[in-house]
């Protein structure tokens, strides 16, 4: 695949189906942005019900991130965060993104991303704060 094509399918797995979902309480929708056989690595950007940056959550499965997102969706709610996929950039195998989770009052706080594509899908995910 190219480097522009993937980069282009990154943004919409990422910002389209992922995000978005995210963002509007949609657990199940957002879930369809992994692969199956997904390995999600995430630190908590925007720390909030007791989540704090230094843990890691690593789960394994698309049904993994989907049942951990059904929870989480309902505390993002509560928060008011919404996520901006501001660049995305690939060497046309492996991806890499920066972006911004927004609050209420639009302070931002960045994070970077690690992706790889796997039959249209993101089968390895990783995200942690810029800082």
């Amino acid at each position: 695949m190219s480097r522009e094509k993937l980069e282009a399918q990154l943004f919409y797995l990422l910002q389209n189906i992922y995000f978005d979902n995210i963002d509007n309480g949609k657990a199940d929708e957002a879930a369809e942005a992994m692969h199956p056989e997904v390995r999600w690595v995430h630190n908590q950007v925007w720390e909030h019900d007791g989540h704090k940056s230094e843990v890691r959550d690593i789960l394994e499965g698309k049904e993994s991130v989907r049942n951990f997102l059904r929870k989480r969706v309902i505390e993002m709610q509560r928060e008011g965060i919404v996520h901006r996929v501001n660049s995305v950039s690939s060497n046309g195998e492996l991806g890499a993104f920066q972006a911004d989770v927004i609050g209420r009052d639009k302070t931002k706080k960045p994070f970077l991303g690690l992706v790889k594509i796997k039959e249209d899908r993101i089968c390895y995910y990783r995200v942690l704060p810029k800082e």
